[in-house]
C-alpha cells in the first residue's frame, strides 16, 4: 500500500557555496548536454537543472517510501565537466538517495568558462517532495483525489482494464508504453527524446481516473502526450484479491 500524497518534486536553487566558484561569480555557467544549447545563460541552466531533475528522479520510489520533505544536494561539476561530490543533507533517506542519483546521471557538455578558461563550480539546491508543483511549471497536472491508500498497480489481483487493451499487467503497461512511443516516432520525435517521458495515473475505484501527470522537459511532447493520456477510457477499475474495486497508481517510466 502507498499511503502518501502523490509527491511530485519541486525545485529552487540557492547558492551555499563554501568552497569552489558559484555560478553567478562565472562568464558562463556549466551547460547540460541537450539543453539550453542556444541559450547558456544563468537562468537557463537553472532552468534546465530542474527539468532535467523532473525527467529523471525516479518519483515512484518516493511514493512508495511515504517519504514527504526536503533534501538538500551539493554537487561540482569540475572543470572537465564531471559530476563529482555529490552529496546530500536531509531527514529523509529515500528522497536523498533519489535525488544523488539523478544528478549523478547530469551529462555536462561544457564546463563553466572565466576568462575564458574552464573553471569548476558548486552548486547545492533543495530538492522537495511534497507539493502537487512541479519545478518551473515544467509538468502538467490534471485532476483531484487525496491519494490515500493507493495501490501500485502490480499488486492488485487484477489490474484495471482499459478500452482496446486485452486483460492483463502487460497490455496496459508494456503494451501502452510501446504503442505511445510508435505514435511519437511518427510524429518524427526520436527514441532518446521519448525516453525522458513519464507518466502517472491514479484510477479511482469506480473507473475514474482522478490523476494525470506527465512529465517531459519539452512543452510541446509534454502536451501531446498529456492529450493522448487524455483519451484512456477505464473498463474496469482493478481489483484487491477480494474481488473488491481497487484505487491503483500506475507509473510509465519511458527510459527502460
Amino acid at each position: 500500500m502507498i499511503k502518501s500524497l502523490f509527491l511530485a518534486l519541486f525545485l529552487v536553487p540557492v547558492h551555499l557555496f563554501a568552497q569552489s566558484l558559484s555560478i553567478n561569480e562565472v562568464d558562463s555557467p556549466p551547460l547540460i548536454q541537450g539543453y539550453c544549447e542556444e541559450d547558456p545563460s544563468e537562468e537557463c541552466f537553472t532552468i534546465s537543472i530542474s527539468q532535467f531533475m523532473n525527467s529523471n528522479a525516479n518519483i515512484a520510489d518516493i511514493i512508495k517510501s511515504k517519504e514527504s520533505g526536503k533534501a538538500y544536494i551539493q554537487f561540482t561539476v569540475s572543470e572537465k565537466g564531471e559530476v563529482i561530490n555529490v552529496r546530500s543533507r536531509s531527514k529523509f533517506p529515500t528522497i536523498a538517495r533519489v535525488a544523488e542519483d539523478a544528478i549523478k546521471e547530469l551529462t555536462i557538455a561544457e564546463p563553466a568558462m572565466l576568462n575564458d578558461q574552464p573553471v569548476a563550480i558548486t552548486y547545492t539546491l533543495p530538492f522537495k517532495f511534497r507539493s502537487l508543483q512541479i519545478g518551473n511549471d515544467s509538468a502538467r497536472i490534471s485532476g483531484d483525489g487525496d491519494f490515500a491508500n493507493i495501490t501500485d498497480v502490480n499488486e492488485v489481483a487484477t489490474p484495471p482494464e482499459f478500452l482496446g487493451y486485452d486483460t492483463g499487467i502487460r497490455n496496459i503497461v508494456d503494451r501502452y508504453k510501446y504503442d505511445l512511443r510508435m505514435k511519437l516516432r511518427q510524429m518524427s520525435y526520436e527514441d532518446k527524446q521519448i525516453d525522458l517521458l513519464k507518466i502517472s495515473l491514479i484510477i479511482e475505484e469506480n473507473g475514474d481516473i482522478s490523476r494525470k501527470m506527465v512529465i517531459h522537459p519539452k512543452r510541446k511532447l509534454q502536451n501531446i502526450v498529456k492529450t493522448e493520456v487524455d483519451r484512456i477510457v477505464i473498463e474496469q477499475a482493478a481489483k484487491n484479491k477480494n474481488g473488491e474495486y481497487e484505487k491503483v497508481l500506475i507509473s510509465y517510466d519511458f527510459s527502460n
